[in-house]
C-alpha cells in the first residue's frame, strides 16, 4: 500500500487553509532572500545601502527580514536605486492583460 500526499495531510492535521498559508510563507521568504542576495551581487553592504537610502543599517536589516509585502512601495523604490535596480509593478489582468503601474 502507498502512502499518499492526502495521507500525509490526515496524518499531520493539514488542511488546503494551513497548506495555502504556509506556501505564502515560504513565497514571502523567498522574495527577501531575492532581495537580499541582489544587494550582495552588487556587493553593497546593509550599511552602505542604509547611507545610500538615508535609513539606518537597521532599518535596512528589518526590511531584508521582514514583510516585503507590506513595505511601502518608496520605500523597495529606494531600496533598489540604492543598488543600481529599478522596481516595476504589473498588474496582471483577467484578460491576461498586462498593466505597468510603476
Amino acid at each position: 500500500m502507498s502512502y499518499t500526499l492526502e495521507d500525509f495531510k490526515a496524518d499531520h492535521d493539514l488542511d488546503q487553509k494551513t497548506i495555502d498559508e504556509r506556501k505564502e510563507q515560504l513565497l514571502e521568504e523567498m522574495r527577501l532572500y531575492e532581495l537580499k542576495e541582489a544587494r550582495k551581487q552588487q556587493d553593497v553592504t546593509q550599511k552602505q545601502l542604509a547611507e545610500r537610502m538615508g535609513v539606518s543599517q537597521k532599518r535596512v536589516s528589518s526590511l531584508e527580514s521582514g514583510d516585503v509585502d507590506k513595505t511601502e512601495i518608496r520605500t523597495l523604490r529606494r531600496y533598489l536605486d540604492a543598488i543600481g535596480g529599478r522596481l516595476q509593478v504589473n498588474a496582471i489582468m483577467p484578460d491576461g492583460r498586462t498593466l505597468q503601474l510603476v
